[in-house]
């Protein structure tokens, strides 16, 4: 599975995923939660602004393909992480000052201020999204260059592990930070709070960055060779044109690409919606529903990091994520009946094994991911499926929202248990459908595809 250098490596790099994994609770749970409980905004339009970052995913293969031409000072990808992270950063402090800047507005009873500011908040996500495109996309090609095939299901359970230690740590930390602040019927006070919370997160965040990411690419001129022994030519000097035709060649690119969304989509139908799920079903407080992100992220951090080790190199990717999916949407299914009975403690249990099989799920999708990707296109390759994540992810975040309020105005009100279970139910049946799907994927026939593609690229050169 890889030398302790390569492991030590792989934890370093996973700090990056960490990071992300932290702000998901800061964008998708506190300021998700704020705006829908707090401040009773519209769960349809808290859903459009948050999910806003997920428009511009179109994005993600320009970067892609952009990080395979780069040769600053010998590197292609830190360039683009490094530069993303920057924003990133600082357009996460500008969101949290918009989704407040929301807040006072309805407060205020403004409705017609609520809807422009909230539209506002939506380009701000706009940008927020460009900038987690060009940096993610070039890390994850990053993991393709400085691993073999077989270290990748190692790989992928460290990395994304850290991920879900970006977000059961992330949410221990955001909710400790916040303080009393959870406990005090003073809106003021959670205002103050979120404010604090809102500057020192974005600098602690960019700093582990930094640290996950400084030396560990290897530079093209100074004769260092990543583990796949990447050549400069031809992917140099690809054109976006031509790289999209090596795209289309292999039909298993269309295939796998729908069944990527529909197995992300599916993933994350609940995110919009876990915490308000348990703030108006089990009356949880703020913080409360932000340690919800511990069950879940715990359950999804022991799936994800033994599925790599134990699964995967037995059964292989396809059947171990069938195995996922259907684990998966039974246990969604047990989280709607903890809330039908009313057991809290029944639901953390659910939530829990939930996140355990979506783990298992995720990793083998992930190595499927890397795997469907020529060491000469990385970047694009991983644009293209990183396209097929972040829309579906934007899909669920606002279909989240939507199908809540829709279901509510069919049961009575969004915030009604019945509206929750509507939205979940749909969640398991997709879980269940794209685990099957997963079974088909071929590998071999995408390889084939693409290097033929190449190669007649490069005839096409040589004329």
């Amino acid at each position: 599975m890889g030398s302790a250098r390569f492991i030590a490596q792989a934890f370093r790099l996973g700090l990056f995923q960490a990071c992300l994994g932290a702000l998901s609770v800061l964008t998708l749970g506190i300021f998700n939660r704020l705006l829908i409980e707090e401040f009773d905004v519209p769960a349809a339009l808290t859903a459009l602004a948050i999910g806003g970052q997920q428009l511009v995913a179109f994005s993600r293969v320009w970067f892609g393909q952009r990080s395979d031409r780069c040769r600053w000072k010998g590197l292609r990808r830190t360039p683009f992480i490094l530069s993303g992270a920057v924003v990133f950063c600082l357009l996460a402090w500008v969101a949290g000052r918009t989704v407040l800047w929301v807040g006072a507005a309805s407060l205020a009873g403004d409705s017609s201020a609520v809807m422009v500011r909230g539209l506002l908040l939506a380009v701000v996500f706009v940008g927020y999204g460009l900038a987690i495109s060009a940096s993610s996309t070039p890390f994850a090609a990053l993991l393709v260059d400085v691993s073999t095939e077989k270290q990748r299901p190692a790989l992928v359970s460290i990395v994304w592990s850290m991920l879900m230690v970006g977000i059961v740590v992330g949410a221990n930390l955001l909710s400790a930070f916040l303080g009393k602040t959870c406990e005090n019927a003073d809106l003021s006070v959670v205002i103050s709070g979120v404010e604090r919370l809102i500057v020192v997160a974005p600098l602690v965040i960019f700093a582990l960055v930094l640290i996950s990411i400084i030396g560990v690419e290897p530079s093209i001129d100074s004769g260092k060779s990543v583990t796949n022994a990447l050549p400069q030519k031809p992917s140099a000097e690809l054109s976006l044109s031509q790289a999209w035709r090596v795209v289309k060649a292999s039909p298993q690119v269309g295939y796998f690409f729908a069944v990527l969304f529909l197995f992300t989509f599916s993933l994350f139908l609940q995110e919009a919606v876990l915490e308000p799920y348990g703030g108006a079903v089990f009356g949880m407080n703020l913080c409360e529903t932000t340690e919800l992100n511990k069950w879940w992220g715990i359950g999804t951090l022991i799936g994800v990091s033994t599925t790599g080790f134990l699964l995967v190199p037995r059964l292989g990717p396809q059947r171990t994520a069938l195995i996922g999916g259907l684990l998966s949407a039974v246990f969604v299914i047990s989280m709607v009946l903890s809330g039908g009975i009313g057991s809290e403690s029944y639901f953390k249990i659910a939530l829990l094994l939930f996140g355990y099989s979506a783990g298992v799920s995720t990793n083998a999708s992930l190595t499927l991911m890397l795997g469907l990707t020529s060491p000469l296109m990385a970047g694009t390759f991983i644009g293209v499926w990183g396209l097929a994540q972040a829309y579906a992810r934007g899909a669920a975040t606002v279909s989240g929202g939507t199908l809540l309020s829709i279901f509510g105005s069919l049961t009575g009100g969004q915030n009604t248990f019945a509206a929750y279970a509507g939205v979940f139910s749909l969640q398991a049946i997709g879980l269940f459908l794209a685990g099957l799907m997963l079974l088909k994927v071929d590998t071999s026939l995408f390889k084939t595809k693409v290097d033929q593609a190449l190669g007649s690229v490069a005839a096409e050169e040589l004329e």
